[in-house]
């Protein structure tokens, strides 16, 4: 194969699905949406993030998906293409832009779930007492040479696997990783359900609840905080899906189709992953509302409370990476493509800039709390600032640009193309008016209420 990447193509339509289902699920589904489940008031969390995946997320991957199918290029090279210049040209920088911020701080959050694996096999964890699993957490973060070594290891691992082309990389890949999240998370979930506490869990996962809304905060607060992660677990704003489209076959794959599925796919995860966790977490009595220590602190808690914990601790574990490390790779495909398209570099090129670039800015979000402790720009931390710049600034302005551009100046072509090799439902025509203003106004609105949030 070719190291340019415009002449690849997936090598089946599973291939495609499992990879872009990998790229979207990513540890947002497992390790942030439970926790930001139990802030959230539960079920009624649970049922606005299935609302906003079907009138916001969908959508905006079948406009990412056609675009790139139907030039054959990454994201800036598709707006190249279609001669979208001037405010246009900034969905494409937006899009390059986020991915490389995400790999740069995500991968550090994967590589400890790596490293919790291997405590988990060795027995590190199984005595620890709740505070004492918060301690080592955090140590961790302190730990510079275990921070670079196992950084460093999965840039390693996801360089092999991407270099390997789409095919033999990346799709490769995730047909091993996908269908194992997908039996390990259903493993843990039957497991959950064995635990005296299921009743108890399953009620709070599926049934919406007035009493807790209003301890979350209210309707408004809980609808934002599931529209805010609708955006996290879509995968949609940055340049992965173009490059994803890029290499689908213009004749034969169903875009509307296949974008349903793979957004659903991730409530699906997230659906399981909630249903493995909070049956454990009623049975022994933990704080459901724990927060983002939830997945590194509560749980191994629980699983050393459990019988066989280290087996379901390492299990758990295992799937977390698998989630998260198909996500890494998703988001390095997307980022090395663009490049590779936009600028005509080889695809080993591409690659060693992206490893590059996202190594200077991960050193950032990997000193955060110790040489840089006292960097704080707009008052946060570097790994609160990389994650605020991504998710509330690069991404919306793209998704928003990116709308409007699909309404105004690419309607008609939008519904022509993305009808093609259809089989089972086709995007209707009326949807102009959702992509012209609802989409940007929701999205505008997740932003200003998001900036809000943090001062």
């Amino acid at each position: 194969m070719s190291e340019n990447t415009e002449k690849q193509q997936w090598g089946s339509a599973f291939g495609f699905i499992v990879s872009s289902i990998g790229y979207a699920v990513g540890v947002g589904a497992i390790w942030k949406f439970p926790y930001m489940m139990g802030m959230n008031g539960g079920g009624i969390f649970l049922l606005m993030c299935i609302i906003f995946a079907v009138i916001i997320a969908i959508p905006l991957c079948w406009a990412e998906l056609t675009l790139g199918r139907y030039t054959g290029k990454s994201v800036i090279a598709c707006y190249r293409d279609l001669n979208a210049g001037g405010i246009w040209s900034l969905i494409s920088w937006m899009g390059l832009a986020t991915v490389l911020i995400l790999i740069s701080y995500y991968i550090t959050i994967v590589s400890d779930v790596m490293f919790y694996i291997f405590k988990y096999l060795s027995g590190g964890l199984s005595k620890m007492g709740i505070d004492e699993l918060g301690d080592y957490y955090w140590n961790l973060q302190l730990n510079m040479p275990y921070k670079w070594i196992t950084v460093l290891i999965l840039y390693a691992l996801t360089i092999i696997v991407i270099l390997g082309g789409v095919q033999k990389g990346l799709e490769r890949a995730n047909k091993i990783l996908i269908p194992g999240l997908f039996i390990f998370l259903c493993i843990l979930a039957i497991r959950g359900l064995m635990l005296p506490g299921a009743g108890e869990g399953l009620k709070f996962v599926f049934q919406p609840n007035a009493a807790s809304m209003a301890e979350a905060g209210g309707f408004f607060k809980v609808a934002m905080a599931g529209l805010n992660q609708c955006f996290f677990l879509a995968g949609v704003g940055m340049a992965t899906l173009y490059s994803f489209g890029s290499y689908l076959d213009r004749e034969n794959s169903d875009i509307p189709f296949s974008g349903s599925v793979i957004i659903l796919s991730n409530i699906v995860v997230a659906i399981l992953a909630g249903v493995a966790i909070f049956p454990a977490l009623f049975t022994y009595n933990m704080d459901v509302a724990g927060g983002s220590g939830l997945v590194f602190k509560t749980l191994p808690y629980v699983f050393t409370e459990m019988a066989g914990g280290r087996l379901w601790g390492t299990l758990f574990f295992v799937l977390l990476f698998a989630a998260g490390w198909s996500s890494v790779l998703g988001l390095f495909e997307g980022a090395a493509s663009t490049m590779a398209d936009g600028f005509g570099w080889t695809r080993s090129k591409a690659v060693a800039i992206v490893t590059v670039i996202c190594v200077i800015l991960g050193a950032f979000t990997i000193h955060a709390f110790t040489q840089l402790a006292n960097v704080t720009p707009l008052g946060m931390d570097c790994f609160t600032f990389a994650d605020f710049v991504a998710m509330l600034i690069t991404l919306p302005i793209g998704v928003i640009i990116m709308s409007i551009f699909v309404a105004t100046k690419w309607w008609d072509k939008f519904i022509e193309h993305s009808g093609v090799g259809a089989k089972y439902f086709k995007i209707p025509s009326g949807l102009r008016f959702w992509y012209l203003i609802v989409l940007p106004v929701v999205t505008a609105l997740v932003v200003i209420l998001g900036i809000k949030s943090y001062f």
